[in-house]
């Protein structure tokens, strides 16, 4: 009796190869554009809610709603616009990477060129390189610190004014109240889903972490670059795996943006995460399944609402606005979190690999060798679609502030 057969880590070789077809960069390109387009709309649905609360206000069931709305929305256009600049400048740290850091490290593989001078050189150029990654890559941290802060000041919005409108609004409050409950708990799946990202490579596949402990990963990682230089243990398989993960949140991206599992190569075949990466792939998991749960209560709460009621209006919107900001940050977060840890990976054999010439090339060396072809060139452009996407208008918001 015949088995099939379980899935096998992307080679890097051939994560390579996809990342360079030209169909595969259009499907990422189209994707990071739509995805800072979903972001950028988020201004314009806050700015619908907040008139909303305007009309609520008029009816003056409760003290003003709409100065307490307005409190966020800085905060919100604060953080599209260090997606944006996230974005830029992890675009920058990978076009600096492959013409000028990769080219320095190849050079020195035929016959080892330049002796102890060219290691010197080489050992200085990726301690300065991975030193001031260590900042952007803080940066990204901090970015998702302040996305689960904004997202906690509107679960407690939502939680609030849901007990508000069970007091004025009599059908639907049942499923609406079910329903904020659904959208807390997917904030919290998505943070244990951040917090997973970085846990599989600073300690290991043998614990999941609560939600609670994203301040210690955030943490681990702010110092994580600047252990570079004097822990490089990783193994050529974490190097596989750690490719498969960045080749499956590309595909979870793609899939976002709309496109059908045939027309895609990328998204065309199930990519696994297991192995170190398999509390990743379980919080991936448990992650979809809440986002389901989120969407039947979604679809239970508009068939009972009254939506002639100017409350059930506005759970409507918000428990919709809440949903997209979600989904869309959790999207952006995991492309920028796996390239930052494929990055560093391939930082750590390089340098382990010039310190100790007698171990094997790393293989994005020995990929760039052979078809002067390297992963982070097509990201840096599918990241500039996404900065260039931004709306330039959430600039303005930012220092605009509430009004």
């Amino acid at each position: 009796m015949s088995h099939p057969s379980k899935p096998k880590p992307i080679a890097y070789a051939d994560a390579v190869k996809t990342f360079n077809a030209a169909d595969v960069q259009d499907d990422i390109n189209d994707a990071c554009g739509k995805l800072a387009t979903a972001m950028s709309t988020l201004m314009q649905k806050f700015d619908s809610i907040t008139r909303q609360m305007h009309t609520i206000d008029l009816l003056r069931l409760s003290a003003p709603l709409k100065p307490r709305w307005d409190s966020v929305r800085q905060d919100l256009a604060e953080i599209l616009w260090q997606f944006r600049t996230n974005s830029s400048v992890i675009s920058g740290r990978l076009k600096l990477f492959y013409t000028e850091v990769l080219p320095l490290a190849a050079r020195t593989v035929d016959g080892r060129s330049g002796g102890s001078s060219c290691q010197i050189e080489n050992i200085q150029v990726l301690k300065s390189f991975m030193t001031l990654s260590a900042e952007h890559a803080a940066s990204t941290m901090t970015l998702a610190e302040r996305i689960f802060r904004l997202s906690a000041q509107l679960i407690a919005f939502m939680t609030e004014f849901t007990n508000f409108a069970a007091r004025h609004a009599a059908s639907g409050q049942k499923e609406m109240c079910d329903l904020a409950q659904r959208l807390s708990e997917l904030d919290s799946y998505i943070q244990r889903l951040v917090a997973n990202y970085h846990v599989a490579n600073i300690q290991g596949a043998n614990s999941i972490p609560p939600p609670s402990l994203f301040s210690t990963v955030i943490k681990c990682e702010c110092c994580m670059y600047s252990k570079y230089c004097s822990d490089f243990s990783q193994t050529r398989e974490t190097s596989n795996a750690d490719v498969t993960h960045l080749a499956f949140t590309a595909s979870r991206l793609v899939s976002s943006a709309g496109h059908t599992t045939g027309r895609s190569r990328i998204t065309r075949k199930p990519i696994i995460l297991d192995g170190e990466l398999i509390n990743i792939g379980r919080a991936y998991e448990h992650t979809d399944k809440k986002r389901s749960e989120v969407a039947h209560a979604q679809y239970n709460s508009q068939l009972r609402q009254d939506r002639v009621n100017p409350l059930a209006t506005a759970q409507t919107m918000f428990s919709a606005f809440l949903l997209d900001q979600m989904l869309t940050s959790e999207c952006g977060l995991g492309i920028f979190m796996a390239i930052w840890d494929r990055l560093r990976t391939d930082c750590s054999e390089i340098y382990h690999w010039v310190k100790n010439p007698q171990i094997a090339v790393p293989v994005a060396i020995l990929c760039y060798r052979e078809s002067k072809s390297t992963l982070y060139g097509p990201l840096a452009t599918s990241l500039d679609v996404f900065a260039t996407a931004i709306d330039p208008s959430v600039q303005s918001a930012e220092r605009r502030g509430p009004h």
